[in-house]
Order: structure tokens, then sequence, then C-alpha cells
């Protein structure tokens, strides 16, 4: 596990800029998500860098990856 872990540690950059990158396949999972779960509810298990808390509203999110959580705490 810790493995997984540096590797999501080491790219942060790289995961942030796939969103960007392919904006049409993010945009069309946060609609879905934004379906089947209530506004501002729940918790995030992986919350990674909070690309998806964010504008779900999920307030309180998890993740092993410290330099990802950096991320997420500043949205």
């Amino acid at each position: 596990m810790e493995e997984n872990v540096e590797i999501f540690n080491k790219y942060v950059k790289e995961y942030e800029e796939w969103f960007e990158k392919h904006k049409f396949a993010y945009l069309s999972e946060i609609e879905v998500l934004r379906k089947v779960i209530s506004k501002g509810r729940g918790i995030e298990i992986g919350v990674g860098t909070g690309r998806f808390a964010e504008p779900l509203k999920i307030k309180i999110g998890i993740d092993p990856a410290e330099n990802m959580l950096k991320i997420a705490e500043l949205r």
C-alpha cells in the first residue's frame, strides 16, 4: 500500500493535469454523481485533491496521500 501512496504523492501535478486535459470526462462524472449524492452530505474516502468533493460540497474527506490532501484543504 505504501507504494501506491507514494505514487499519488509523487504525481499530484500529473493527476490534476489529467482532469484538465479530459475536462469533458471529469464534468460528466460530476453530473452523474450530483444525481446520486445529496449535496454536502457524506464523507469522501480517497478524496485525493478534492476535485470531486469541492463541486459536490462534500466537506469531509480522507486520503493517505499527504500531498493530495494539501491541495484538497486549499479547495
